[in-house]
Parts: C-alpha cells; structure tokens; sequence
C-alpha cells in the first residue's frame, strides 16, 4: 500500500512538474510580450528602418549617399571603397561633383548606402573584410560606374532589377502591407538564423 501511494506521489510531482514547465514556456513565448512578440517587434523596426532608408535614398545622389557613409565609416573612405566597390580615383570624383554615375552604379549604392547605415560601422568593416580583390579600388575602373556624357542624367535611364526588386521589397511610405513585410521577414529569416 505504502508503495502505491509513493508511485502516486512520485506521478502527481512529475504531472505538476510538466504542468509548470508548459505555462512557463506558454508565458515567456506566446503572451503578448513574449520571446516571439518581441522578436518580431524587433523584425517590424528593423523593416521599417531599412525601408526608410531605401526611399530616403532614392532622392539623394552619389555624393550625398557616399559623404554620408564616409562619416558613418568615421572618415574611412577606403572603408566606402571597399565596400561599394567603387575605385579610390572614382570615389573622389563623385565626392567632388565632377562625374555623374551610370544607373546602375547609383543604384548599387543605395544598397550599400541602406545596409551600412542600418547595421553600423562594425557590419561595414566584417562586410568589407570579405571582399575579395580588395586591391582594384586603387585601379581606375570608371568604365561601368561613371557616365561618359557627363549631360546625361542617370535618374532618366530604366529602373535596374536591384532597384525593381527592392522598390517591391519596400514601398513607398504610406503603402506598406503587411505582405511586404512577411516576404522580407521570409527572405531576412532564410540569410538569418535565430
């Protein structure tokens, strides 16, 4: 007899055990200010930050985007080089004013310009450690980032398929779904483990 009731003893503990276990785990995942909540409370501000960026850089130009990237770097210029993979003699002339950027070149910069300002000086330097043939930004390699005819405006040439792929990816303000939200949480989820 004395057996039995220690058998039940022993599996009401480890029912009330599991018990516990599970509403701990329910209330630090899935109330409304859990674990989960706030990682994708976290995700949506990410979002939002990233798609600010994109639309702010779809007014600026070359030089705006690079002086501001320039100064997230904290002076780096070859920091910028390396990781837009623009040429040092290139940089210069954009930083300047003197040339004007093909289309695809500015916009590449704005992917360059949204990522780095979205995650900070220490993603520019681990990103542009990566880099391989770290050595052409000291070669002069205008020929696919600067236009030959410096009258002709860039803006006026067909939207690029980085810059057709983002647009979709972050609308303009104001028209943001949560669709569009969901496939870059897919997307951000698949290059990102938690």
């Amino acid at each position: 007899m004395e057996k039995n009731i220690r058998k039940r003893v022993c599996w009401l503990a480890l029912v009330l055990s599991a018990m516990l276990v599970v509403l701990f785990g329910y209330w630090f995942f899935l109330n409304p200010h859990g674990y989960w909540q706030k990682q994708k409370e976290a995700e949506k501000n990410e979002y939002m930050e990233k798609q600010m960026l994109w639309r702010k850089s779809e007014k600026m130009t070359m030089q705006q985007m690079l002086s501001d990237m320039t100064l997230m770097a904290k002076g780096d210029s070859v920091l910028v080089c390396w990781l837009t993979g623009l040429s040092l003699p290139v940089y210069r002339d954009f930083i300047h004013g003197t040339a004007q950027p093909t289309r695809n070149a500015w916009a590449e910069t704005r992917y360059w310009y949204m990522s780095s300002l979205a995650k900070g000086r220490e993603w520019m330097e681990e990103r542009a450690k990566t880099r391989i043939h770290k050595s052409l930004i000291f070669v002069e390699s205008s020929r696919f980032q600067v236009q030959k005819d410096s009258l002709k405006d860039y803006l006026n040439e067909k939207p690029t398929h980085t810059e057709i792929e983002y647009n979709k990816m972050y609308p303009a303000f104001g028209k943001s779904t949560d669709k569009e939200f969901e496939d870059w949480r897919k997307e951000y989820k698949r290059f990102h483990l938690f």
